[in-house]
């Protein structure tokens, strides 16, 4: 039985009282969002390392860019999915749109480890990205109209909670790059879940709800418009309203988490550069010469890598307004003020072995505080109210973020800060899972519920290529670095989730809402 029927246990936890069904489709659908997250986080976390070997001949901040444009086509592609397959999941059904989804973006993201330049690589990336941004949706709509109204909010918010353990699972894969052959090899352990959609497609059901539905429109025609549709969307004064809030509500919470959250690895690479000690010793000398001669045949006996390390400490700590080029470094005197920020980074400097075990600790930290915070949002969402929930997540995610990208100066600091970032950048989409399902009926739920992600997302698309191109903008006007002055100005994000509250209805309480004829 593909229905939701109502609970005899009005009382205990969202799960008791429901049938082996409704527990497979959680269990299926809250799966195929987890492999998805580890497949995000397996980019994330392997961008900088995927970076060095496809720009070797650029500089961090170089690096960063071009790993900001392979990001931005993932979030692109994400949308563009999204969007074609929340229409599809509404005009073919809900369960054989997700299994697509799950191969699609497991093939794709295989496909990654075959990239030669960051062209192609970000060209792979975009293409798993469809897949990526199709699976939520549609998994969301499965869930929200097999489960009873009592359970809904409870499973959805266990979905997104589960989406941290798919993280995790990229972070414990990362600790063990160099066995299995480097990051290449990462991206083809992130195409196993292409199995899972084999046996989404035999094990699921279309839900009654909508295979009702669809049964009405065969009958008649005219009794309903024709699922999947845009203007059917956009046509409608109550949907239209839903989905614009929606969509505000995501581009904040998007927007906050890829253009500031996940680049907190970044933050560690700005504060805490890595090198081996030989380096280290070698600028040490040169930060200890006592004149510019004595500096400059030292800066020219470096060998390449050293030199790529010396000039990414020259542009993190050079005074505001110096032009920085190729010969300035190899020739400019180094100021006091300089030499003062250069030992510091120096002093705080990580062997290239500690490096990766020091990120993955950090992430896990991220991702276990993302559970939390997303199952606390889940509690305060059933306790008091969407709209509640959805005021302290913003509220919690600017605050947040913006103290640890503030405040963060050495590694001890990471255990608790990391988590902090975790627990504050991924609540809202606690209450995403929850809220946005609930804005709208059957012939509208996943492509309304994939407008309001992905529509955001083209929005947001290009926080990962600003946050770089700010930092360079603003380095070196101000004592902190431009790196960490531009993710606190993109922390404003969640401010725009504040102002879209004024208009958001409320849900709680309420079945998903039904069928409407179109204004």
């Amino acid at each position: 039985m593909t229905s939701s029927t109502p609970s005899q246990t009005p009382n205990g936890p969202w799960w008791r009282g429901l049938n082996r069904y409704q527990i497979t489709v959680f269990i299926f659908a809250s799966l195929g969002w987890m492999f998805d997250t580890m497949d995000q986080q397996i980019f994330t976390m392997s961008r900088s390392m995927s970076m060095r070997e496809l720009v070797p001949d650029g500089d961090l901040n170089t690096q960063n860019k071009y790993g900001g444009y392979a990001t931005t086509c993932f979030i692109l592609g994400w949308a563009t999915g999204g969007l074609i397959f929340g229409v599809l999941g509404d005009v073919w059904g809900r369960a054989k749109t997700m299994a697509l989804t799950i191969f699609i973006y497991a093939v794709f993201t295989g496909l990654s480890a075959l990239s030669t330049t960051w062209v192609d690589f970000s060209i792979f990336r975009f293409l798993a990205g469809l897949g990526v941004g199709g699976e939520f949706a549609v998994g969301v709509a499965l869930i929200a109209e097999v489960m009873p109204d009592r359970s809904r909010a409870g499973a959805l918010g266990t979905l997104q909670a589960l989406s941290a353990l798919g993280n995790i699972m990229a972070a414990i894969i990362i600790g063990y790059k160099d066995e299995l052959g480097g990051w290449r090899n990462l991206y083809w352990v992130g195409a196993a879940p292409a199995l899972l959609a084999g046996l989404v497609i035999f094990k699921l059901k279309e839900p009654e709800k909508w295979v009702q539905w669809r049964e009405k429109v065969k009958a008649d025609p005219n009794a309903a418009k024709q699922p999947g549709r845009m203007r059917t969307l956009l046509g409608h004064p109550r949907w239209r309203r839903n989905a614009l809030v929606g969509l505000t509500l995501a581009v904040a919470g998007v927007f906050g988490l890829w253009g500031v959250g996940f680049w907190s690895g970044e933050l560690i690479d700005s504060t805490l550069p890595t090198m081996p000690t030989t380096t280290r010793d070698a600028i040490q000398k040169i930060v200890a010469a006592p004149s510019l001669t004595v500096q400059t045949n030292l800066v020219a006996k470096l060998d390449g890598n050293q030199t790529r390390s010396y000039s990414n400490l020259y542009k993190y700590t050079m005074p505001g307004g110096t032009k920085f080029d190729a010969v300035t470094v190899k020739t400019a005197a180094l100021s006091e003020a300089q030499k003062t920020k250069m030992t510091k980074l120096l002093d705080k400097a990580l062997d290239p072995k500690e490096e990766p075990k020091l990120k993955r600790k950090a992430f896990i930290l991220q991702q276990v505080g993302g559970f939390f915070g997303i199952l606390l949002m889940s509690y305060v969402a059933g306790r008091f109210g969407r709209r509640i929930a959805l005021g302290v997540a913003m509220i919690g995610a600017y605050c947040g973020a913006t103290f640890v990208f503030y405040t963060f100066q050495d590694k001890s600091q990471i255990t608790y800060l990391w988590l902090l970032l975790g627990v504050s950048t991924l609540m809202p989409f606690g209450c995403y899972a929850i809220y946005f399902p609930e804005l709208f009926p059957t012939s509208l739920r996943a492509t309304g519920v994939s407008f309001c992600y992905n529509v955001g997302r083209y929005i947001t698309a290009f926080g990962p290529i600003l946050l770089p191109q700010l930092a360079l903008q603003l380095h070196g006007r101000q004592e902190m670095s431009g790196f960490r002055m531009a993710a606190l100005i993109m922390c404003s994000a969640y401010f725009i989730g504040l102002i879209a509250l004024i208009w958001a209805p409320e849900t709680k309480g309420q079945p998903l809402p039904e069928e409407e004829a179109t204004a």
